[in-house]
Order: C-alpha cells, then structure tokens, then sequence
C-alpha cells in the first residue's frame, strides 16, 4: 500500500485469472487491520495462503473497529438498498428468517414449486413467473452470510479462550466434532444402511457386478428388492438435490441422474465395519465430551461458565452454518429444473444443440429472447456464443491454475516443505498413517479404496459420501470452518487443510501421516509406491 499513490484507485478485493476467481488477499488482510481485527482471525477462520511478508497478528485495536463501525454501518445499509436488474414483477413480502426457520421455508418453497406442471405453462409464462419470484426469495439467503461471520467469531473465541487459558493448542476442534444435527453428515449414514440393507437383502452382486444405471433397473424390477428401492427413493427425496460442486447449476443433482447414488452405494459395500461412520461419530462424541470435561475441571468457576457459554455459541453456530450450506444448495435446485425445462424445449425446437446449451446462457440472454414481441428463432448467433463458451469451458478445466499469484498475475511457487512435513491447519484431530490417493475432481473417486488419505484441492458437500471411506484427509485450501474441516470432525477423520502444494509435493500412492491435531503433513518414503 505504501507504493501507492494517493489518488490510485481502489484495489481490486476479486480478479479473474485462469479462467477462475481469485481473492485478493492483501486487500482482505489490510480491510481486517485498517478496522482492528487480528490477522489471525482470517489466517484460521478462512485460510490465508500462507505467503504474504506477514505475521499472523493476534492483537484486538478495539479504538480502531470503534472509529470505523460508523462508516462500516453505512456502507452495509447502502449496499444491502441496491438491488440487481431483474425481470419485472410485482413486488412480494419475502419473510426475513433465519436458522430452522428458514430451512423449513426454503422446504415450503421447494415441494410448492415441485408440484407444479411445467408442462401447463408456455416458456414466457413459466419464466416470467418463476425467475423474478426466485430471485425475490432469494433476498431470505442473505443471512447465510451473517451466520458464516458469526460462526467464525465465535469459534475464533472460543480456541484463543481455550488456548490460552489451558495452555495447549487445538483442542477448540475436538470440542466442536460430531455434532448432532448436521445434515450433510446424514448422507454418509443413509449409504451405509443402504449398503447394509442391499447385503441382507442379498442383492449386492447387482451393484457390484453391473454398471450403474444396470443396476438400478435390475433393482427395480426385483420385487425383493423394495426395500432397498423404499430407503433409496428417500434419500433422493432428502438428498437429491445434492452433487458435486452444486453450486455449479449445469451439473446434474443426484435426483435427475442417481446413478452416482448407486456407485457411492459399491463403494461402501467394499468398507468393513471398522468405517461405519456411526459408530465414528459416536466415538468422536465420547472423545467431545471427555476432552469437554477435562477443560472445564481445570477452570475456576467464571472461567466456567465463559466457556461452556462460548461452547455452546461455537458449536450452535458452526452446525448452523453448515446446513446453511445444503439448503443454499437447495434453494437452487428449482432454478435448474426450471432451465433444464427451457432446454429441453429449445432443443426439440432446434433453438440449441443440447439442452444443456442453456447453461452457458446468461439469465440476462434468456430473459431478452422469451421477453421479445414474436421472439425470432435463435440462430447462428446463438449457436456461436453457446460454442464459444462450452470451448472456453472445457479449456480452462483442461488447465491446472496456480493457487496463489503474485503482482501482475504471476503465479507464485508452492511453499518448499519444512524439512520431512508439509505444514498446514489441523482442522480435525488424531493421527494416522497410510496410502496418499491424489484425486483431483469427484469422478475419480472411485480410485479410492477404504483406508486411503484423501488429497485433493478442496471439498464442497458433493464430496460427503466419500469422507467415511478414507482414513485421513489433506487439502491444500481452505480455513477451520469451510465444509471439509466440518465434515472430517464429524465422521472422525484426522485433516489437515490449507496445505499450499500438497498436490505438488505428495506423491500417488505415497506413505504419509497426517497429524490433525499440529495441523503437520509427514511425507514418508519408506514403504511407498506409485
């Protein structure tokens, strides 16, 4: 900032690079200090890269965050008044809800929309209706956000109390694992039952010796098989508008295309009891209350009760801001049913190629077509911006971009390993050892066999199921509240996080020890293969 000039214009906080999106992150870093909140805040709760020329700073300024709350409360109240372009309609009271309250209105909302008929409305009618509806319910998620910052602060008390008082580091994560009530932790548990139902039923060959979708139809068709067909059509029902990277709407949820259902259901029939992630959660419960015991017999009476209240705050908090998660996830299944339906229609009438050709159509775009007098038919024109796109697409996903860069957009190397460890976050404690299997999206998951070490970039909750089936897990982003650290607490797996080059410096198939607890990556030859 000091080679700045003073009429320079404002750093940019996003930047597109590699055809992704990168953060600033010393403008993030200089935002927190200008206001007084302690770099260390952001290095654990979001997972800085670890290569700014930087200490972590572990110092409150409270006359600093007093002198700018006015002009921070000004510049909330005036982005939260501008609203974004959208499709005109008459304007809907859109209840302000959080926490459970709001999950049961995004329910209400989502089987409301499911029991209409696409097929009664015309395209101008089903879009003019739906899209500025959607868009004004969307106005409720706004306190995903809040939820996220208050879980942060209140994890990020509750291990600076913790530590400081007890003189020992990183027990704050033990004290919020295995949570009841986290829905993305459910999944895990609904496949191994299914698995267990399909081994009772005597039916596991089916899944394990015919493909996917085969093997759904021969289930099927069994009538000893309803059982199964009964709990599977459930989770589709909780869980189908799950999948990976859901954020994403051109990817196909697991209720559209449950075929991955059933491979996630082989893999599970291939684990021993000993990965039953209920009995790992119920291990990892007994470790939380132990662990919460023994803190608290070593505090004086108002320590106490400071720390089973900031207890209590953490844990609600961070359970709420996972599910937060799913339900944003499936706030915007409607809106994908609703362009998958656009698609199809302008596929059969030759308006795109595919109808998937929809997804590389801007809302915007789509809203100028329906909303034209005697809309013409879309042609070539159409037909080269969706092929320039899809290229686009699929080149820069055939591109491995760099995790961090410096001026200029330069990438910058990964950090060297400190001696024989790679040195990350713990984000979920204990120790283990074994196979490193370097998977760089979900379709190759299937590589995985039970015991493994998961090593990947990061983990959205598409990636649930596969957590229960590997022994450890590294990831080379993300902070002590982002979903992988969540989910490896709740099924019980050592994790280590924001481990910059993990991917680069560990090999497939490589002998490595995580240690969740010092947040330490030990890279062991002995024993490796490739």
């Amino acid at each position: 900032m000091a080679e700045r000039s003073a009429d320079a214009p404002p750093l940019p906080k996003f930047q597109r690079f590699y055809g992704r999106v990168y953060v600033n992150e010393g403008v993030v870093i200089h935002s927190a200090m200008e206001v007084g909140i302690p770099t260390s805040f952001i290095d654990t709760t979001w997972g800085s890269s670890g290569r700014g020329l930087r200490k972590s700073d572990e110092s409150f300024h409270f006359f600093r965050l007093l002198r700018r709350l006015p002009s921070i409360v000004r510049t909330g109240i005036s982005q939260s008044r501008q609203q974004p372009k959208t499709p005109k309609q008459k304007e809907q009271k859109v209840p302000n809800l959080s926490g459970e309250k709001l999950f049961a209105q995004v329910d209400q909302w989502v089987d409301q929309f499911q029991q209409q008929d696409m097929q009664q409305l015309d395209d101008r009618a089903l879009w003019t209706h739906w899209i500025p509806l959607w868009i004004e319910r969307g106005k409720a998620m706004r306190s995903v956000f809040v939820t996220a910052a208050l879980a942060a602060v209140a994890f990020y008390f509750l291990d600076r109390r913790v530590s400081k008082w007890t003189g020992k580091q990183g027990q704050a994560t033990v004290l919020v694992q295995a949570l009841s009530g986290v829905y993305t932790a459910d999944v895990g548990q609904a496949l191994w039952s299914m698995a267990q139902t399909l081994r009772t039923l005597h039916l596991d060959d089916i899944v394990q010796s015919h493909p996917a979708v085969e093997a759904l139809a021969l289930l099927q068709e069994r009538s000893e098989a309803q059982p199964f067909i009964a709990e599977f059509q459930a989770f589709l029902r909780r869980h189908g508008y799950r999948c990976p990277n859901d954020a994403e709407l051109h990817n196909p949820r697991w209720a559209d295309a449950p075929a991955p259902v059933i491979e996630l259901i082989t893999s599970y029939l291939r684990a021993d009891e000993s990965m039953s992630p209920v009995k790992a959660e119920q291990r990892r419960q007994l470790e939380r209350e132990e662990v919460t015991a023994r803190i608290a017999a070593q505090l004086n009476p108002i320590r106490r009760r400071i720390f089973h209240w900031l207890l209590s705050q953490a844990q609600n908090r961070i359970r709420l801001r996972d599910n937060n998660r799913s339900y944003v996830a499936k706030y915007l299944y409607p809106m994908r049913l609703l362009l998958a339906e656009l698609g199809r229609r302008w596929a059969e009438k030759g308006r795109l190629e595919s109808p998937d050709d929809i997804f590389f159509l801007t809302l915007y775009e789509i809203d100028d077509i329906i909303s034209a007098s005697n809309a013409p038919e879309p042609g070539e024109d159409l037909a080269t911006v969706v092929s320039a796109r899809r290229a686009a697409f699929d080149y820069w996903h055939s591109i491995t971009a760099p995790s961090a860069l410096g001026p200029g957009g330069i990438p910058l190397p990964d950090p060297e390993p400190a001696g024989s460890h790679l040195q990350g976050l713990p984000a979920s404690s204990g120790r283990v050892r074994g196979k490193a299997r370097l998977v760089w999206n979900l379709s190759e998951a299937s590589r995985l066999s039970t015991g493994d070490i998961l090593v990947t970039q990061g983990t959205d909750p598409g990636w649930t199921p596969v957590f229960p089936l590997v022994s450890g897990l590294v990831l080379e982003v993300g902070g002590q509240l982002s979903h992988g650290a969540i989910v490896a607490r709740e099924y019980g797996i050592p994790a280590v996080i924001n481990v910059p080059g993990a991917l680069h410096f560990i090999q497939d198939g490589q002998t490595i020890e995580v240690d969740g607890s010092s947040g330490r990556v030990y890279l062991d030859v002995i024993g490796s293969s490739s």
